[in-house]
């Protein structure tokens, strides 16, 4: 496979010429190629994106909100719409009304390329307590030890990372249960003080923060809370959402400034409506209304915000054009960061000889052109139009 560009960027720094891959890994980049090859001009080549923490985009939802569906047929097309948002590398992540997915995601591992690779599970939940900003307190279901011994069975190994509240009570058993099959512990939708965060990182040996800064407690003058917790704790990676909504462009900066880049994973947190028209659906997942509001908010009737509308190749661009970050550090975020912490960066996360071919071509406005994954086309914009899924909400959406 032979594909060539005056813009490759690659772990060497950026090259111009043909990036061949042999065998689905990267072979290198070459000044002079025979045969045929794809030319994308001045387009740029960039490394696959590897999302750990993704609901479902265009109109399909792991909620547990796609009554109707073949679970399979969703979740493939499910995954060539990830491909079509520049993702190579997913952990397909489910909640509390969506464990049963688990199993079949499981199984669309295994199988055939679809879009994206499945090379994990992330369940945000069931066990989270914080609700945050504009939200409404609700209970988590019993702490059952045969509970996530079935979230493990169903995973077929596939499991790699459970997001949790550490306070809540019983819970110890499971943390040291999901430890003991190598799973990651997350932080997430918690109300602890910054004593009690450093203590769930320090001692009880959870590693990473889920959407930093969003459903966890802030920073205040005289407790800095599990925001506080996760920014100085240096082992601890921390998930940002950075679609200029969850997360304002000077709070990034500040984030930037305190910690060290590489210890950042950009997310995308998307639901199904990643891409949905402007208007309010009738959420089966949810039960209530939710706005999509022309500047990228999805919201409840509280005003609570329930995901992005942009996929991350737009949080990509938003990092480079508004908080100024050079590409190279972006793309680190987000590809090669998530990598390192699950143990992939030997084989994938950036344009390297001898690496799993993901690869995306880009546009100057940060749209995927073309996404390979294993030197394999899985999306091509030419071809594969129209890939958002209208049904979504059939009857319950009210267009603004």
């Amino acid at each position: 496979m032979l594909v060539k560009s005056s813009r490759i960027y690659t772990d060497e720094g950026l090259r111009s010429g043909f990036l061949s891959a042999e065998d689905g890994v990267f072979a290198g980049v070459l000044d002079t190629a025979k045969g045929e090859y794809e030319d994308y001009g001045n387009q740029r080549i960039i490394p696959g994106i590897f999302d750990t923490h993704n609901h479902g985009t265009n109109g399909y939802s792991l909620l547990g909100d796609m009554e109707g569906y073949d679970n399979l047929e969703l979740i493939h097309a499910y995954l060539k719409s990830c491909a079509s948002q520049g993702i190579t590398s997913v952990f397909p992540t489910v909640t509390t009304k969506s464990e049963y997915l688990i199993k079949d995601i499981a199984k669309a591992a295994r199988g055939p390329l679809m879009g994206s690779e499945i090379v994990g599970i992330h369940s945000e939940g069931p066990w989270l307590n914080r609700v945050g900003e504009k939200g409404v307190w609700v209970s988590w279901p019993e702490v059952d030890i045969e509970r996530a011994k079935t979230m493990v069975n169903d995973g077929d190994g596939l499991l790699k990372l459970v997001a949790l509240a550490p306070e809540i009570e019983g819970i110890e058993p499971i943390i040291e249960y999901f430890q003991s099959q190598g799973i990651v512990l997350a932080l997430a939708h918690s109300d602890m003080n910054y004593k009690q965060a450093a203590e769930a990182y320090n001692k009880r040996g959870l590693s990473v923060s889920t959407h930093l800064g969003n459903v966890m407690t802030g920073i205040h003058h005289r407790d800095i809370g599990i925001l506080g917790a996760s920014l100085l704790d240096d082992n601890v990676y921390n998930e940002i959402i950075c679609d200029g909504i969850h997360l304002c462009y000077e709070i990034l900066k500040l984030f930037f400034k305190i910690k060290d880049h590489s210890r950042f994973m950009m997310i995308s947190d998307s639901t199904a409506f990643v891409g949905a028209p402007v208007g309010t659906y009738e959420d089966m997942f949810f039960g209530f209304t939710i706005t999509v509001t022309e500047n990228g908010h999805v919201l409840s009737e509280t005003g609570r915000l329930l995901g992005p509308n942009k996929p991350l190749l737009h949080a990509i661009g938003n990092l480079v054009e508004h908080v100024e970050l050079p590409l190279e550090t972006v793309l680190k975020m987000a590809a090669l960061n998530p990598c390192c912490k699950y143990g992939l960066d030997k084989v994938k996360g950036s344009i390297t000889k001898g690496k799993q071919a993901d690869f995306v071509v880009i546009s100057d406005d940060y749209k995927a052109v073309a996404t390979y994954v294993k030197g394999e086309k899985v999306f091509d914009d030419k071809v594969d139009k129209n890939l958002y899924n209208h049904n979504y909400g059939k009857g319950k959406f009210t267009p603004a």
